[in-house]
């Protein structure tokens, strides 16, 4: 697939996950704002988490297959945040206007997640699945809020400058040189 049409496709895609997920937010009784701002976090991550991937994957596939960087289409990474914004715009939209939510799209995938979720064996799968799968963008969310806060996501961390300069001192006090003496 070329690279306009997969991110068209992914776009779509983004939306329909933003548009479900409201869905699920307005149809839960016990929903409210807490719930909704918790699910928008939790998609949030799960988008930057799909972002991050592919930019790996683009990476590794460039370090071991060798391919230059001009070969093949590569990601686009401000396009690929701008879906994740309008994504998370929409799903801000759609949490302010939920009848915009109501589709007959929207509700098939609604009515079919709901179907596999009240089957005995499937539900009970599928509930464990979403268990494992909100624990982890709970704790990816927990690292990346404490990277934040250590400095480490912007590039300061002060125990890797003092492990390299003693490195550093270390490799000048144990170098030997040909032309030293020695004692």
């Amino acid at each position: 697939m070329s690279y306009p049409a997969g991110l068209a496709f992914k776009t779509v895609q983004y939306l329909l996950i933003a548009d479900v997920a409201i869905i699920f937010c307005t149809n839960n009784p016990n929903g409210n704002l807490a719930t909704s701002i918790t699910t928008g976090l939790i998609l949030l991550m799960y988008f930057v988490g799909k972002v991050q991937n592919m930019q790996f994957k683009a990476m590794m596939s460039i370090q071991i297959q060798g391919r230059g960087l001009t070969e093949g289409p590569k990601p686009k990474m401000g396009l690929e945040f701008g879906i994740v914004v309008l994504a998370m715009a929409a799903f801000g939209f759609l949490l302010w206007k939920p009848e915009f939510a109501e589709n007959p799209i929207s509700n098939w995938f609604y009515k079919s997640i709901i179907d596999i979720e009240s089957t005995p064996i499937f539900g009970f799968i599928f509930k464990i699945v979403g268990f494992f799968f909100t624990i982890g963008m709970l704790l990816r969310m927990v690292n990346a809020l404490g990277m934040i806060f250590s400095g480490r996501a912007f590039g300061r961390n002060e125990d890797d400058t003092n492990d390299r300069q003693n490195r550093n001192n270390e490799r000048r006090d144990n170098h030997f040189d040909d032309y030293e003496e020695v004692e």
